[in-house]
């Protein structure tokens, strides 16, 4: 039997008024929604209630708007979706382009115009759209917007100089893909077999709302990164460009040496200090880990078993999050061992089944500020 599709509706508290017509259109469509704050259990912790909707949902809408761009809350959605392999659905309500924290997950995605009301039409078009049935006749589809638009960069060679496909190619591959993947994701299914890639259920989960605190670190006169390590060698010259994240291809023996370049260093979701999460995305928790600078260089990855919890901090300009529990781990070497104890995670929540006594470092930045209930417990 095929499951009704589900579709997590991520919106910036502002347009909640959009977000919940949009829901009733779903709704009465056929496809079940899952929206904040209808949706959250009363007296659970909130981000974590955010977390399971989008793991329990298939497909993931997101409604972009100039306040969607500012929230870090439907960041953090976008980057959950997008870690556990969510189908990626971008309505547009207002006419602005994906901020840059946004554009990196939903750039290649099919985008639904829907700035002007009515929305009816539009709605219409999304619920169908979401149970995998085909465009009418006359009907306007999904179209392909690049986050780049706006800016309209040269496409003649991606950023490691290699010809780049012409634009009816691109858009054929994209739409092909899109409606391969929208369907499948559509059946409801679930893979229950661990596995450490990132559509796995135990993807790290960033707490909306936080910004990790810095506990203090080597300094970066004795990091790799500062002492000038570059891609100079000849065996570094044979490198190859690292993957976007180690948990692509899990059966990977490691040591495994690859080059990140300065581009793959300024975006992505980092999970950890030190040691990270095997779906971060290597370049940028590379940077945070000071195996390299901002231009890039060489990185050797080696691989770890899973960790209960992994802590989050600002270090070289990088804010990496809270996780608890994940199935493996990655760590750069010729870093410095992680300092024992660790810092702490902001919450202990990020994992309700860590043991305890549990031993965690806070530093000054990270007592300034939070909310707490009660009196000695």
């Amino acid at each position: 039997m095929i499951a009704a599709p589900t579709a997590f509706i991520s919106h910036a508290d502002e347009d909640i008024a959009v977000a919940e017509d949009l829901c009733r259109h779903l709704e009465r469509a056929g496809v079940q929604c899952w929206i904040a704050p209808r949706d959250v259990t009363p007296g659970q912790d909130y981000a974590s209630e955010i977390v399971v909707g989008i793991e329990t949902c298939s497909a993931f809408v997101l409604l972009l708007s100039a306040h969607a761009n500012l929230s870090p809350f439907v960041r953090r959605e976008v980057e959950r979706a997008a870690s556990k392999g969510k189908a990626m659905f971008p309505v547009r309500i207002e006419d602005v382009q994906p901020a840059r924290a946004l554009e990196f997950f939903v750039s290649s995605s099919q985008w639904l115009e829907a700035r002007d009301e009515p929305r009816d039409a539009q709605w219409a078009r999304l619920a169908r759209a979401l149970k995998g049935e085909r465009e009418r006749p006359g009907d306007v589809d999904f179209r392909e917007h690049h986050a780049d638009v706006a800016g309209e960069r040269d496409r003649g060679t991606d950023r490691r100089g290699r010809r780049l496909p012409g634009r009816s190619a691109i858009v054929a591959a994209a739409v092909a893909l899109a409606l391969a993947a929208g369907l499948w994701m559509m059946r409801g299914e679930r893979d229950d077999r661990p596995r450490e890639d990132a559509a796995a259920p135990v993807a790290p989960r960033p707490l909306p709302g936080v910004e990790p605190s810095s506990p203090p670190g080597p300094s970066p006169a004795a990091t790799p990164a500062a002492a000038g390590v570059a891609a100079g060698s000849a065996a570094d010259a044979d490198a190859e460009h690292c993957p976007q994240r180690l948990s692509v291809a899990p059966d990977l023996p490691t040591p495994y040496r690859c080059v990140c370049d300065a581009e793959a260093t300024r975006d992505g979701a980092v999970w950890g200090s030190d040691i990270y999460t095997a779906d971060s995305v290597i370049c940028r928790a590379a940077l945070h880990a000071g195996a390299v600078g901002p231009k890039g260089g060489p990185v050797t990855l080696e691989r770890l078993a899973g960790r209960d919890i992994y802590a989050g901090t600002l270090r070289r300009g990088v804010s990496t999050f809270d996780y608890g529990h994940h199935a493996a781990s990655i760590r750069f070497a010729g870093t410095p061992d992680p300092p024992d104890p660790g810092p702490c995670p902001v919450r202990l929540s990020v994992n309700p089944d860590l043991a305890t006594p549990y031993r965690c470092a806070c530093d000054a930045e990270a007592t300034r500020d939070g909310t707490v209930w009660g009196s000695d417990l």
